[in-house]
């Protein structure tokens, strides 16, 4: 019986020498590198918050400048104030713009976008202040306008008009007046680009496809083709709109999922597209860059 108990004792104390060593394991402090000392973590890269492209047209970056950019999160502050700049070809602000086009921008699209909770005033924005041009150029007019952001438009068509079957009545001169012998047709795109003015980073780009397709006296083709193009234009922005206001708010939902938030004026971070020494859960709000 004694010999009985003593191995059962031995079998105890085996059980919770093991039992120890498992859970000392699992409760580890962090690892330590040679020499006794403990590996610190990496260092949460810097919010970005200023522009690192050239303050010309070309916008250029060396390459270090491009790393940075593609290493550094950048915060996301909404509501805020957005401004609507119509533009002649996207994000170029140096062209002429229509009128055409600025009413559209205005009337459309500013207006569909105001109320939206992420957008606290939506304005119209005129690209004939002084500037240096390019999207640095913008980034001037804006800080002028007070902007956090401005939503850039710009539409474009492809001419596709052409004479159809009524216009074999046009040697008879009369048929010229009274047979709709022209094919109005054009293909198109309307364009929003979303710029943080405070980092010159476009957030996101969306397009709309414009599609415009009718028949026309010869005499008033080119008026009759752009009343279309202007309805399709408007169509256009409308729809674009709505699509601004998704993807705003797919951005905000992403910032707030990504865990880089923590202090008492919560401040969205929208994690950087590369993420360097560290995994994207490891990354939390730091020091600007210098």
């Amino acid at each position: 019986m004694n010999a009985s108990r003593s191995r059962l004792a031995k079998a105890l104390a085996l059980i919770t020498a093991a039992t120890s060593l498992l859970t000392g394991c699992g409760a580890a402090g962090p690892m330590q590198a040679p020499g006794g000392m403990v590996a610190a973590a990496p260092a949460p890269a810097p919010v970005m918050t200023h522009s690192l492209y050239a303050k010309d047209a070309s916008g250029s970056l060396s390459e270090g400048d491009l790393q940075r950019v593609l290493e550094s999160p950048i915060d996301l502050q909404f509501p805020a104030r957005v401004g609507v700049v119509p533009l002649a070809s996207a994000f170029e602000p140096g062209g002429d713009v229509s009128l055409s086009v600025r009413s559209v921008a205005s009337r459309d699209l500013a207006r569909a976008l105001t109320g939206h909770p992420h957008f606290s005033h939506v304005s119209d924005i005129s690209t004939e202040l002084p500037h240096g041009g390019g999207l640095e150029g913008l980034r001037v007019i804006a800080a002028r306008y007070r902007l956090r952001y401005l939503l850039l438009y710009s539409e474009r068509f492809e001419d596709a008009t052409h004479l159809n079957g009524w216009a074999f009545l046009y040697p008879t001169i009369l048929g010229m007046f009274v047979a709709p012998g022209v094919t109005v047709k054009s293909r198109g795109l309307a364009q929003v680009d979303l710029l943080d003015v405070r980092t010159g980073t476009i957030l996101f780009s969306v397009v709309e496809p414009m599609q415009v397709e009718g028949h026309s006296l010869m005499i008033g083709a080119e008026r009759s083709h752009r009343d279309l193009e202007r309805e399709a234009a408007a169509g256009a922005a409308r729809a674009l709109a709505k699509r601004v206001a998704a993807q705003t708010n797919e951005l905000v939902a992403f910032a707030d999922t990504s865990a880089l938030g923590g202090t008492a004026v919560r401040t969205r971070i929208l994690p950087a597209p590369i993420q360097v020494g560290a995994s994207s859960s490891a990354i939390g709000p730091s020091a600007a860059l210098r």
